[in-house]
């Protein structure tokens, strides 16, 4: 039972983290800090389509939070200068896309 407790008490606070930025602010953030210069949803452009990095990490739970730490460090992907939060909501959305 405690880790039942402790599993939705660790959803609703990665839910609520995550709700930290609107979808509407999302996009305009990602446009802003040149996602999609690299990356479309659909085509491969200098870097992989959301659809394939969703693919990718479908079933890798820890995919966000790995994801955006690259970005803030710039190792793996270029590095992105944005609040955590801001990192978190523009990978999940990037991987939102199947």
């Amino acid at each position: 039972m405690k880790l039942k407790v402790m599993m939705l008490v660790a959803a609703a606070g990665a839910l609520l983290s995550a709700g930290a930025v609107s979808a509407q602010d999302t996009a305009a953030l990602m446009k802003s800090k040149g996602c999609f210069s690299c990356h479309d949803v659909e085509a491969k452009k200098m870097g992989p389509s959301y659809k394939e990095l969703s693919a990718k990490y479908a079933n890798d739970k820890d995919a966000v939070a790995r994801i955006a730490k690259e970005q803030k460090e710039g190792k793996g992907h270029m590095k992105i200068a944005a609040t955590d939060d801001e990192l978190k909501a523009m990978v999940t959305s990037a991987l939102s896309h199947k």
